[in-house]
């Protein structure tokens, strides 16, 4: 199993990926920041995000637990939705 850790520039982004990676098979996400917002699996984390002013470029996190063999898969997915590791 690996674990990664991507961020992103805005919580669409971050959703379109989670999206697809869930359609990949991922194990889990975890999202992270300081608002909560509903939660896309059973063990993801309560949402928050990085800087609550709206108007800055704050990061919005999610980790990725996914097979060793899906490790590359997810990379790109997550660098095709503008995320960055």
């Amino acid at each position: 199993m690996e674990n990664l850790t991507a961020s992103f520039r805005s919580p669409a982004d971050r959703e379109q990926a989670a999206e697809a990676l869930r359609k990949q098979g991922v194990v889990d996400l975890q999202f992270e920041s300081g608002t909560a917002e509903k939660a896309f699996s059973p063990s993801a984390l309560a949402m928050s995000r990085g800087e609550t002013d709206s108007g800055s470029h704050g990061s919005w996190t999610m980790q990725i637990l996914v097979e060793s063999s899906r490790r590359r898969q997810a990379e790109d997915t997550v660098v095709h939705f503008g995320g960055q590791y």
